[in-house]
């Protein structure tokens, strides 16, 4: 229930990967704009003579395809093929089905095209492509076998094409159907380079490499298969051949933004910075209109921890006013990275926009709190108040709990002040409540958990709460036991509960059901207040060596927790 501020904080950025399909096959298909329009729909079939009932339902089938009802198109068309026997109304069905991505629908349709046009081509990059997508890359093979044999030169450049669509797992399916092909096709330098990535992917580097060499033996001109070789050099660790590799691709066709890009992040992965400054300004001048590029890099650098170079990109794209409130945000986790405590607080306030906007003003909050600078984070979060009043309790919470770390009272009356404004609001009782304990209000706390319960009868953090508060703080062990005992019925599995009671049982005198109770938390949850709490319950019990080893290895865990060095010295020092 209580609001953890560093939920509210973004992430890192992820490590950027290249896709599979960003690769496939690239000496055989024309490159793809980033964004590839979507595929047309298939035009409308010409038809042959058909009796009138069969050319009606055609024609409702034509006029739904022209207003975009193709559901309605494909039914009838299917509806038609499966009843007469028509190349050109099953392969529109086939088409249509492919085109929505219906691939049980569409392999039929196309393997019934087959029985009537046994070498049409089209028919069998559908059924090949609807084998992927169904996970069947060995019957796709099978159709792309019969592509190649029909033609040699452009079979895959066409069923490239027609997998345009295909994801991520489609991809790597694909992949696998082309790798069983190189024995039929040993001549074909796509399929020797489908057959490394596929080998790259099963992690087995020796033989992709292999495989690669072939297909570069077969055409020494296809970039892919140059580039995945330098790829996998360096994932062998001859990070010096891989470099050697793609300087040479580099210097040969300085203009080609592929071999530099990958050049420049294993510059980044192998720790030679300004190498990749040097050529990520060579991206920059060559390619001064491709921004998406260089923030793409600028992000993997900082994911290396190569900050110097990311920071000149962010900041020359900052200068541009390309994604400010992005850039801020980034450069203000490479700030924050790097030490810079004030940059980065700069760079948080000046995320004005988009999603992470009240994110990075509160990571400014905390890191205003983190250097004491109290009253730069009261005003900060004023502010933030008047401004976002949709999420005003959780303000006043991440407000409480900076403001708790240093001035517990100071939060408390913040609470108050909170609670006079919104006094039904559970989460800011649950939070006053807390801090209340802090201090001990003993009756605040309990008046506050109390009224939880008034407006949420069974909520099992509450009745675990005021259960333990009561175990702890008070003699009152019965009444103790009844909460937790009905938060326990509710959340039978949860880790905090199941601590809390045996607790309670410990404080009763009943040691052996608590031993029971708290190692199965700590079995669940090896935290050191549950540790804190099965030490003690095992001193009690006269098995101190057996506690000094849970309290070791919580303390190796979870170094210099407060309340786990506070029972040991009360015990240790008791002896």
């Amino acid at each position: 229930m209580p609001i953890c501020l560093r939920d509210c904080f973004p992430k890192r950025p992820r490590r950027l990967t290249l896709a599979v399909a960003a690769l496939m096959l690239g000496a055989c298909a024309a490159r793809q704009p980033a964004d590839p329009p979507p595929a047309p729909a298939p035009e409308p079939v010409v038809t042959a003579p058909y009796e009138s009932a069969v050319l009606a339902d055609l024609l409702v089938a034509e006029v739904a395809a022209q207003r975009d009802a193709l559901d309605v198109s494909l039914g009838y068309y299917v509806e038609t093929a499966r009843s007469h026997n028509s190349p050109a109304v099953t392969g529109q069905a086939a088409r249509l089905a492919a085109y929505m991505q219906d691939a049980p629908l569409a392999l039929e349709m196309a393997e019934r095209w087959l029985t009537q046009e046994p070498d049409n081509q089209t028919a069998h990059e559908i059924a090949a492509i609807a084998q992927i997508v169904m996970d069947n890359p060995t019957a796709a093979a099978a159709h792309i076998d019969q592509l190649l044999a029909d033609d040699p030169q452009s079979g895959l450049i066409r069923l490239v094409t027609q997998a345009e669509g295909l994801d991520q797992q489609g991809n790597t399916q694909l992949l696998a159907a082309l790798a069983q092909l190189t024995d039929r096709y040993p001549d074909q330098a796509p399929l020797w380079y489908a057959r490394a990535l596929h080998l790259q992917m099963e992690g087995d580097l020796a033989n992709a490499f292999e495989a690669n060499e072939k297909a570069l033996k077969l055409n020494r001109s296809h970039e892919d298969a140059q580039l995945l070789k330098a790829r996998l050099l360096f994932e062998m660790d001859d990070h010096d051949a891989a470099l050697r590799q793609l300087r040479r691709m580099v210097r040969k066709a300085p203009d080609a933004r592929r071999p530099r890009v990958l050049y420049i992040r294993l510059l980044l992965e192998d720790g030679r910075e300004e190498d990749a400054i040097s050529q990520l300004q060579t991206l920059s001048e060559r390619f001064p209109e491709d921004q998406d590029l260089r923030f793409s890099l600028a992000l993997y650098g900082l994911q290396r921890g190569a900050v110097d170079s990311a920071r000149q990109t962010l900041d020359a794209l900052l200068e541009e006013g390309y994604r400010p409130d992005q850039i801020h945000l980034y450069l203000a986790q490479a700030d924050e990275m790097q030490g810079d405590e004030d940059a980065a607080i700069e760079h948080y306030l000046a995320v004005q926009e988009g999603d992470n906007a009240l994110a990075a003003q509160l990571q400014a909050a905390q890191l205003y709190e983190r250097q004491g600078n109290i009253p730069a984070m009261r005003a900060l979060m004023v502010t933030l108040r008047e401004h976002h009043p949709a999420q005003l309790p959780e303000l006043y919470a991440a407000e409480a709990e900076l403001l708790g770390r240093s001035d517990p009272e100071a939060a408390f009356t913040l609470m108050n002040e909170a609670l006079h404004e919104l006094p039904e609001h559970t989460d800011l009782l649950y939070a006053r409540a807390l801090l209340a304990e802090r201090l001990d209000r003993l009756d605040q706390t309990e008046a506050d958990l109390r009224r939880i319960l008034t407006l949420r009868p069974d909520d099992p953090e509450t009745l675990n709460a005021l259960g333990y508060t009561l175990a702890d703080r008070t003699d009152r062990f019965d009444e103790a036991y009844r909460y937790i005992r009905r938060a326990l019925s509710l959340q039978p599995d949860n880790p905090a509960i199941i601590d809390s009671m045996g607790w309670v049982l410990y404080r009763m005198g009943q040691y052996q059901q608590a031993l029971v109770h708290l190692q199965r938390a700590y079995d669940m949850f090896p935290d050191a207040e549950v540790a804190a709490h099965l030490g003690e319950v095992l001193w009690a019990m006269g098995r101190q060596e057996d506690a000094r080893a849970i309290w070791q290895e919580a303390d190796q865990q979870q170094p210099g927790n407060r309340h786990l060095r506070a029972v040991r010295e009360r015990l240790e020092g008791g002896r």
